[in-house]
């Protein structure tokens, strides 16, 4: 990919035009021209850096004069930040509420544990059916592997409840069928 300024406002090309029509000169083959060229005209590299997608963002593509590349700034994201509540008159009301709701975060993944826990419960909720309707035992085996599902459920929403920080959260992941780790 390639960017270049023009006078303050960057524009990327994921390919180099086939013509180019700079303030002096009109190529026909720009794609296929030598890089001291297509540099001279201002067109560089676009380099994403790495960066960690739940705890930064990246800003707006800006040229580093010094590499000769247009890149983006990787930024922090604030998680205590808040916001000024509009009221229906649209003017504010004084009360601020933070962006990242914790306590809404950590609902919302004890939601998806229960979910996922009822889904894995599902194809075995007969057996619970028969046995309130007509007293037929459950196999062991089935009691085992539902019981399995419930306490890993549990034990799930207790980490989510000890979670501090809004990060924790958003990086809290949970997995009722983990795969053995492969031999090497």
């Amino acid at each position: 990919m390639k960017a270049k300024d023009f006078n303050g406002s960057i524009s990327t090309w994921r390919r180099l035009p086939k013509t180019y029509k700079s303030a002096t000169k009109y190529y026909t083959a720009f794609d296929k021209a030598s890089k001291d060229i297509i540099e001279a005209e201002g067109f560089y590299d676009v380099v994403k850096p790495s960066y960690d997608s739940i705890s930064q963002k990246l800003g707006s593509i800006e040229f580093d004069s010094e590499k000769k590349i247009f890149t983006y700034p990787v930024i922090d994201i604030d998680f205590n930040a808040t916001y000024e509540v509009i009221g229906e008159d649209m003017e504010p009301t004084g009360e601020t509420l933070p962006v990242y709701d914790i306590d809404k975060l950590k609902s919302d993944i004890k939601t998806q544990i229960k979910a996922k826990a009822g889904e894995l419960l599902k194809p075995t909720d007969w057996y619970v059916t028969r046995l309130a309707e007509r007293a037929i035992v459950i196999p062991d085996s089935i009691k085992t592997e539902r019981a399995d599902v419930i306490t890993k459920s549990d034990s799930f929403e207790l980490e989510v409840a000890a979670l501090a920080t809004v990060e924790e959260v958003l990086r809290y992941t949970f997995n009722f069928n983990p795969q053995p780790d492969p031999i090497i």
